[in-house]
């Protein structure tokens, strides 16, 4: 039988058992329908997971026996932040998905000049975000959950990215750098990779991102669609800091 994993925000922990209530009670009793002595693992979402059998089922309240604790190293892959302009529908969703699949750190939806759709209920919008990353990242058996920035104006995006030297824009017009160049630029640390909006990227936006320490460069001269063009980034790096 599969052993589920469950995400906990923030774990309690006495005496070698976990107390879950609220939605994870729900989830596990209700919807997973789980009993006393089934297997569950949680995952905190900072790179530990907790190896657990259900010790009791209560009306609000279940409690489980740790059996192990497990924390999986630092990948040595750099951490990235991706910031994409908001994708119309669920596109945006399947984005995110994805892109917690290929272990990005951080989500961080910028508002660009040309972005198309009115983020109305930023909450709404990144918590539905954070589940989705939340499940991805279950799914995927990763023990950590990207952090999911609520939508930002563009120019507003330093304060997240102050840390980070490795800055790279995927910008259509770019001819001489291609994301290979960049790549061998890279230094020890975080990378920030930005892709614009269907339209494609304001001048006046691409001169402010210059100004503040990214480097264009290109795909290539295919064209892809906005939610494929993180994803074959994210895919390149990947591969790339994998064979170092």
């Amino acid at each position: 039988m599969e052993i589920r994993r469950v995400f906990v925000d923030k774990l309690k922990i006495k005496n070698g058992m976990a107390l879950l209530t609220g939605q994870n009670h729900k989830y596990i009793a209700s919807v997973l329908r789980k009993c006393a002595g089934d297997r569950i693992d949680l995952i905190d979402g900072k790179g530990y997971l907790y190896r657990c059998v259900i010790n009791t089922i209560k009306s609000k309240e279940i409690y489980l026996q740790m059996l192990d604790v497990i924390h999986k190293p630092e990948e040595k892959r750099p951490k990235i932040t991706l910031c994409v302009s908001p994708i119309k529908g669920q596109r945006m969703d399947w984005l995110v998905e994805k892109a917690t699949e290929l272990n990005v750190e951080r989500i961080l939806p910028a508002l660009f000049k040309r972005t198309v759709i009115k983020i109305e209920g930023k909450e709404k919008k990144t918590e539905r975000w954070k589940k989705l990353s939340i499940e991805a990242s279950r799914q995927s058996g990763r023990f950590t959950v990207p952090e999911i920035i609520e939508p930002t104006p563009l120019r507003g995006i330093l304060p997240y990215i102050e840390h980070i030297q490795n800055r790279w824009v995927f910008y259509e017009k770019e001819k001489n750098n291609h994301i290979r160049d960049v790549v061998s630029t890279y230094r020890e640390g975080e990378i920030c990779i930005i892709i614009g909006p269907e339209g494609g990227i304001d001048e006046a936006e691409i001169e402010w991102l210059k100004n503040n320490g990214f480097i264009t460069c290109s795909l290539g001269e295919n064209i892809f669609r906005a939610e494929t063009s993180p994803l074959v980034v994210l895919s390149i790096i990947h591969y790339e800091f994998s064979q170092k």
